[in-house]
C-alpha cells in the first residue's frame, strides 16, 4: 500500500522537530552575563527573586561582647548530708532562698545557675574537702562554665556546718575551704551566699603597661555591671591577684594547650574605678560659658571596668609583656585564713625540707622600695615550717632567706591565701660544701701563720743567744712550712669538683657563688703569699743569722799568747 505524506505536513514537523532542539540547546547552556541587552527592569527582577535564597544560606556572626560587659556564667551545685536536711522540702527551701540570695548580690553582674546536685552525694565537709581540680575539670570541661561554686549543707541533731569552695573553669584551680557553723536554721542560706561571696574570684585579663610603664592594665569581667550588694564589689584597694598564662589551641579554640601557674608571682591592685573628667582646666585654655546652659559640676563617671597593678615577682617571669596567643589571666583572692604555714623545701628534692633557715619578713611593695619598717627575723622549725600572719595594712611581704651567712632566695608572699603553702628554694649544697672546704683551708692557712710566727720567734730567741746551731733548726722548719702552690692547688681541687656537680645539676646560680668564693679565697692567697713579703722574711732571716754570728764570734774568749821562753 502506497502513503503518501503531504507536502505541507513535512514542513510542519520539521519546524516542530527543530523548535525542540532549539530549546533543549538554550536551557543546557550555562547563564550568560548581561552586558546590556537585558533590561534595568528584569535585572532588578532577577536579584530580587534570589536575595531571599542568599540571606537563608548565609548566617550574620553575633557580636562579641566586651569583657567588661560580659556577665559570669556561673554553676551553683548545692549539695546536703545529714538527717535535717534528709527531706525533699528542706533541700528545696534551702537551694530556693540561697538562688534568691545571689540574685540580690550579685544581680546582672551572675547568670548563676542554681541546682540542687545529683552527684555531689553525700555532700559534707569532708567530700568538699576531698575533691581534685581533675574530678571537677572531667565534669565541666567543654562547657560554657566559667565558675562552679559548690555549697554544702550538713545538718544533724540541730547543728548546721555550712562549707564552700569555687572551681575555675578557666584556670582549672580550686580554692581553699571555708566552712562556718550555725544552730539558726533561718540563717543557713545567709550564710551559704556569703561564703559564696568570699570563694568567688573575679578573673581580670592583662591589657598592656600603663602610660609610664610601671603599672599593668587589666580588663575586669563584668566590670561595668554592678552588683546590686556593695559587699559584693569584684575589687577593692590593695587586693592582691594570683598570675597565670593560657594558651588556647588555634585549631580547637575550645581546647587548652598551655596552662601554667606563676608561684610567688603577684599583682597589687594600685587603682580602680577611675573617674571619666577633667579636674580643672589646662593652662592657656579658657573655660566656654552657653548663656542659658549651666554645667552640672558634680556628675562624675568611672570606668569600673579597668583595673591599675604592680606587678611583685621575684625575677623575670612571663607576665606582662607583649604576646598575641596566649592569654595573661590574674584573679583577685583574698585570705581565706588568719595566717599561712610555708614549708621550705629544695627545688630539686621537694620532700627535702630546709631546717634551721633564717628567714627575714619585710613589708614593702617593690623589692627596690626603702623598708619602712624594721623585717620580722624567723627561722624554719625541724619540719622547715614557717607562720606568716596575714597583715591588713600590707597584704604582700618580702621574705629573705638565708643558708648561712648568704643570701639564698628573695621572693614576695602574700599570706592567708593559701593556708597551707610550700616555698621551692634553690639547692645550695653545692655552695655550702664549698665554703666548709674553704673554712677548713683557711683553717690551715691560720695553723701555718701560728706555726711561722712561733718559729720566728725561735729563730729571734737564737740569734739573741747567739746559738748558729738553734737558729740553722728554725730555719729549716720554716722552709719545711706549706707553699703557695700547695694552697692552690687545694683551692683548684676544691673549684673543680663544685663546678662540675653544679654543672651535673644545671645550677647556675650555684656555679656563680663557688666562683665568687674561690676568687675571693685566691686573692687571699694571693696577698699573703706576696713576693715583697718573701723578700722581707728573707732578708729578716739574713739579719738575724749575721746577728747570731757577730754575737757567737764575741763570746768566743781570745786567745793570750804564751811568753817566749828567755834565752839560756
Amino acid at each position: 500500500m502506497n502513503l503518501s505524506i503531504n507536502p505541507l505536513c513535512r514542513i510542519a514537523v520539521s519546524a516542530t522537530v527543530l523548535a525542540l532542539l532549539l530549546s533543549a540547546r538554550l536551557s543546557a547552556q550555562p547563564p550568560v552575563a548581561n552586558t546590556g541587552g537585558v533590561p534595568a527592569a528584569t535585572k532588578a527582577a532577577d536579584s530580587s527573586v534570589q536575595t531571599p535564597a542568599t540571606a537563608a544560606t548565609e548566617q550574620p556572626e553575633s557580636p562579641q561582647i566586651p569583657l567588661t560587659h560580659k556577665p559570669y556564667e556561673v554553676q551553683v551545685e548545692v549539695g546536703f548530708e545529714g538527717t535535717e536536711t534528709i527531706t525533699l522540702e528542706v533541700r528545696d527551701k534551702f537551694t530556693a532562698e540561697i538562688r534568691d540570695g545571689l540574685t540580690r548580690m550579685f544581680g546582672p553582674m551572675w547568670n548563676a545557675t542554681v541546682t540542687s546536685s545529683d552527684w555531689l552525694i553525700p555532700a559534707g565537709t569532708a567530700r568538699l574537702q576531698r575533691l581534685t581540680e581533675a574530678d571537677l575539670q572531667a565534669r565541666y570541661a567543654g562547657t560554657s562554665t566559667e565558675k562552679v561554686l559548690l555549697i554544702s549543707v550538713a545538718g544533724s541533731n540541730g547543728l548546721f556546718e555550712i562549707s564552700c569552695r569555687e572551681f575555675d573553669n578557666r584556670v582549672q584551680e580550686l580554692t581553699p575551704l571555708l566552712t562556718e557553723s550555725t544552730a539558726d536554721i533561718q540563717s543557713v542560706s545567709n550564710i551559704a551566699c556569703r561564703l559564696t561571696r568570699d570563694c568567688f574570684r573575679p578573673v581580670l585579663l592583662f591589657s598592656g603597661p600603663s602610660i609610664n610603664k610601671t603599672e599593668l592594665e587589666f580588663e575586669l569581667q563584668a566590670g561595668t555591671l554592678m552588683p546590686p550588694d556593695p559587699t559584693a564589689a569584684q575589687i577593692a584597694q590593695g587586693d592582691v591577684l594570683r598570675t597565670f598564662l593560657r594558651q588556647l589551641d588555634r585549631r580547637n579554640p575550645g581546647k587548652v594547650k598551655l596552662l601554667q601557674k606563676l608561684d610567688l608571682c603577684y599583682v597589687r591592685v594600685t587603682s580602680f574605678n577611675q573617674e571619666l573628667r577633667a579636674d580643672s582646666i589646662p593652662a592657656g585654655d579658657t573655660d566656654i560659658k552657653v548663656e542659658g546652659l549651666i554645667a552640672d559640676q558634680t556628675a562624675v563617671y568611672k570606668d569600673s571596668g579597668h583595673v591599675q597593678g604592680v606587678l611583685i615577682a621575684h625575677g623575670m617571669v612571663p607576665f606582662g609583656g607583649r604576646s598575641r596567643s596566649v592569654e595573661q589571666i590574674a584573679l583577685r583572692q583574698r585570705p581565706s585564713a588568719a595566717r599561712s604555714s610555708v614549708r621550705l623545701v629544695l627545688q630539686s628534692r621537694p620532700d627535702r625540707p630546709l631546717i634551721c633557715y633564717r628567714v627575714d619578713r619585710v613589708a614593702k611593695l617593690r623589692q627596690t622600695d626603702v623598708n619602712e619598717s624594721p623585717g620580722v627575723r624567723m627561722l624554719s622549725d625541724r619540719n622547715g615550717d614557717i607562720e606568716i600572719a596575714v597583715d591588713p595594712e600590707n597584704p604582700t611581704f618580702w621574705l629573705y632567706v638565708y643558708s648561712g651567712s648568704a643570701l639564698l632566695a628573695r621572693v614576695p608572699y602574700a599570706p592567708g591565701l593559701i593556708p597551707h603553702d610550700s616555698m621551692k628554694l634553690p639547692d645550695d649544697s653545692v655552695r655550702l660544701g664549698v665554703e666548709g672546704e674553704l673554712y677548713l683551708l683557711r683553717d690551715q692557712l691560720v695553723d701555718m701563720v701560728a706555726q711561722k710566727a712561733v718559729y720566728m720567734s725561735l729563730a729571734k730567741k737564737a740569734a739573741t743567744e747567739g746559738n748558729l746551731a738553734a737558729l740553722e733548726a728554725s730555719v729549716v722548719q720554716l722552709d719545711a712550712l706549706p707553699t703557695q702552690k700547695r694552697f692552690e692547688d687545694q683551692l683548684n681541687k676544691i673549684q673543680t669538683d663544685a663546678l662540675t656537680k653544679a654543672t651535673q645539676q644545671k645550677n647556675t646560680a650555684a656555679k656563680r657563688k663557688v666562683e665568687s668564693l674561690c676568687k675571693k679565697m685566691g686573692e687571699s692567697l694571693s696577698l699573703f703569699f706576696a713576693a715583697d713579703k718573701r723578700v722581707k722574711d728573707a732578708q729578716e732571716l739574713e739579719k738575724l743569722r749575721q746577728s747570731a754570728e757577730s754575737r757567737a764570734g764575741a763570746a768566743v774568749p781570745a786567745e793570750t799568747p804564751s811568753p817566749a821562753p828567755a834565752p839560756q
